[in-house]
Order: C-alpha cells, then sequence, then structure tokens
C-alpha cells in the first residue's frame, strides 16, 4: 500500500469520525426545549445554537448555548443559567419528547381512540381546553406553554384535532355529524 493510499484512508477516517459526532450532537440538540427558567421559576422555550454547539463537538465537547428564548428579547443577555438542565437531561428537556410521552397510551377526549405514537411527517395529537374547545396540535403550541397543555388540557387524537380547530375557525363551513347515543341523538 502506498503512502497516499494510506494517508487518504486515514482521512477519510478521521473525517468520518468527524461527522458522526456532528451528526450525534445535532440529533441530541435539535429541536425546541422546555426548561426552568432559573430566574422566573417557570417554563421557558429555548433553542440550542447548534452551529456553535457542533462546532465545539468536533472539536472537544458540544459547548451549549442557547440560540433563542422565550423570554428574550427583553431578557435577551442574561447568565443562561438554564444550559446545565440541557446539559443534565437532553431528553428531559426535548419537547417532541416530552409530548410523546404524554400521549403515550392516552385516549382521544373526543372519539376515545387510543392516541398512537408520535410521527414527524403525519398529523400530530393536539390539545384541547375543557372549557372553552379550543384545539391546537401539539407541536403548534409554543415550548414554554406544553407544560401547563399537559396539566390542564385534554388529549386529541390528529383528526378530531384537525376538526375541531377547523369547526373552531371556520363555524359557517364545517358540518355537523349526529351519533346516536342509545335513545337520545347529540351533536358533534
Amino acid at each position: 500500500m502506498s503512502t497516499q493510499v494510506f494517508v487518504s484512508i486515514l482521512l477519510a477516517a478521521v473525517l468520518a469520525m468527524y461527522l458522526g459526532i456532528a451528526i450525534r450532537t445535532w440529533t441530541r440538540l435539535r429541536g425546541r426545549r422546555v426548561v426552568g427558567c432559573p430566574e422566573s421559576r417557570r417554563p421557558a422555550g429555548v433553542t440550542v445554537d447548534l452551529g456553535h454547539a457542533i462546532m465545539s463537538a468536533v472539536w472537544e465537547r458540544a459547548d451549549v448555548r442557547i440560540a433563542g428564548c422565550s423570554r428574550w428579547p427583553e431578557r435577551k443577555g442574561c447568565g443562561e443559567t438554564c444550559v446545565p438542565q440541557i446539559e443534565a437531561s437532553k431528553e428531559e428537556t426535548d419537547a417532541g419528547r416530552i409530548a410523546a410521552r404524554f400521549f403515550a397510551g392516552k385516549r382521544c377526549a373526543i372519539c376515545q381512540r387510543r392516541l398512537t405514537p408520535l410521527q414527524h411527517a403525519m398529523l400530530q395529537p393536539g390539545f384541547m381546553d375543557p372549557v372553552s374547545r379550543v384545539a391546537v396540535a401539539w407541536n403548534d403550541l409554543a415550548a414554554e406553554m406544553l407544560p401547563d397543555a399537559i396539566a390542564n388540557q385534554r388529549p386529541l387524537c390528529p383528526d378530531c384535532t384537525v376538526a375541531e380547530s377547523s369547526r373552531l375557525r371556520f363555524p359557517n363551513r364545517v358540518a355537523y355529524w349526529r351519533v346516536r347515543s342509545g335513545d337520545s341523538t347529540t351533536r358533534h
């Protein structure tokens, strides 16, 4: 084996290793995060500066910095004291995983069908306010609103989320159907 071939193989192996580190960092830190703001003691929605995290991970260890926060711009420049929460438990702060855990095994508040696991390219389940009946898909909620929705709202399957949100937005255009329940007929 010539020196040129050996160097090429070695360079390819090193690049593959760096690419693997970059991909692993990207998958672990991408997306919206829900953290407890140390200043306000309330949930905050944050996003991580992925470019910085990936570049620092390739050379040493991922340095997590906040790229956006629901408390900005009025609190921009804070000490970012929420970063240790993300570093300590990347899965526990990921909005998608929080929603997936909540919806797992639940039944739709309207049709009573069991909710299927979250899938990225499909319609998403949602939440319905029990008083106002306002429905919203979980991924349309601001990340900082997710804990409150989990605590106070009812889960909806993707079909009922679309139907309820359409019914409220376009009340004159959505058809109602009747469901027979024993002797009485109810409107949905």
